[in-house]
């Protein structure tokens, strides 16, 4: 929460003054009036320079990011009326939640900004890995048509998170020649700064979303939203700068960073509950094997076949039972050995 409401103060106490603990209106009866002018000085510094508190609240939906502003800053709202005709009054309009009184970025305008991108799909279909228009159209649709859910974005961190900033328009009255000597209008004549309120640089956001796995995962969505919102911005005047935002990153609730703990540590088990069943069935597999072998020897004569029935069977680093190594010695009875035999059967400990 705020320490004072800013939309209270931008849209209420802004057209009142106070004189001899009365509240009274500007006087709309004579706008030039110097005394509105010093009035309406006061309110537009008042409401700049309030420092925020701001209360943690639990966000909303499964998705989560912070993103900070970057200079010029961010403007929101810039339709609403709001101009009295005032020197030094801010002449644009401003969106305000109205129980916070703090800037927000409304989730709508936050979808409207996310499905402009899909209007080039070539742009989206690179920072998604999706290689066909084909695919991002259903992505399209998934995303806007199908249930995903976009939430306000809110300010979530403190202190002075409004500045001013001013318009220069030019009234263009004074000519000047151009190169061939013609008059034309002076479009740097006569300046006339008028002046509004924005979002300073390096306010934080956090953006709230409810998204569901589909043709891509709600992480790659989470990303894809990120991107865009990195490149085209929110809010008014995004082509001279505005709106855009940088430092983006992930946020967990503390409910969500248990489900995750309690997620890691059921693939932990499951990894090693598989790392055990698959040592399990290599043994298994090696038995069968060794049984095989074992079986094709009590066939074999031939010295070369049995070896090379024996090196398939028990691999390298071979470990006979007794009874395996019994049909082993029997094989070899009645063979004389070169040296390489000797060695070869050597590394079964067969004893002899």
């Amino acid at each position: 929460m705020s320490n004072a409401n800013l939309g209270w103060l931008f849209y209420k106490d802004y057209y009142k003054y106070k004189d001899k603990d009365e509240y009274k209106d500007i006087d709309y009866l004579n706008m030039d009036s110097p005394q509105n002018e010093i009035i309406i000085k006061e309110k537009v510094e008042n409401i700049i320079n309030q420092s925020i508190t701001i209360e943690a609240s639990e966000p909303l939906g499964n998705i989560h990011f912070k993103a900070t502003t970057t200079y010029p800053g961010l403007l929101l709202g810039s339709g609403y009326n709001h101009q009295l005709s005032i020197k030094e009054e801010l002449i644009l309009g401003f969106d305000f939640d109205y129980t916070s009184g703090l800037p927000i970025i409304r989730g709508s305008s936050i979808k409207g900004v996310l499905k402009s991108a899909f209007k080039h799909w070539e742009y989206v279909s690179e920072i998604s890995d999706l290689k066909s228009e084909v695919k991002v159209k259903e992505l399209e649709k998934e995303i806007f048509d199908n249930g995903d859910i976009f939430f306000d974005a809110t300010i979530i961190s403190g202190g002075k998170i409004l500045e001013d900033d001013y318009l220069a328009p030019h009234k263009n009255s004074k000519k000047i020649k151009d190169k061939n000597n013609n008059l034309i209008a002076d479009e740097l004549c006569n300046p006339t700064p008028l002046r509004f309120i924005k979002v300073a640089p390096n306010v934080t956001f956090r953006f709230d979303f409810l998204l569901s796995d589909g043709i891509i995962s709600e992480g790659k969505k989470r990303k894809l939203f990120e991107n865009i919102l990195e490149d085209l911005g929110v809010g008014a005047k995004t082509n001279v700068g505005y709106g855009k935002f940088e430092n983006f990153s992930i946020i967990k609730t503390e409910e969500e960073k248990q489900e995750d703990k309690l997620k890691l540590k059921k693939e932990k088990i499951d990894r090693e509950k598989q790392r055990l069943e698959d040592i399990e069935e290599q043994k298994k597999i090696k038995a069968i094997k060794a049984s095989d072998g074992i079986n094709q020897l009590l066939s074999c004569k031939d010295m070369k076949e049995g070896m090379k029935i024996l090196n398939s069977s028990f691999g390298k680093k071979p470990e006979l039972t007794n009874d395996e190594k019994d049909i082993v010695k029997l094989f070899l009875k009645g063979h004389s050995l070169t040296n390489s035999q000797k060695k070869f059967f050597g590394k079964y400990n067969l004893d002899i």
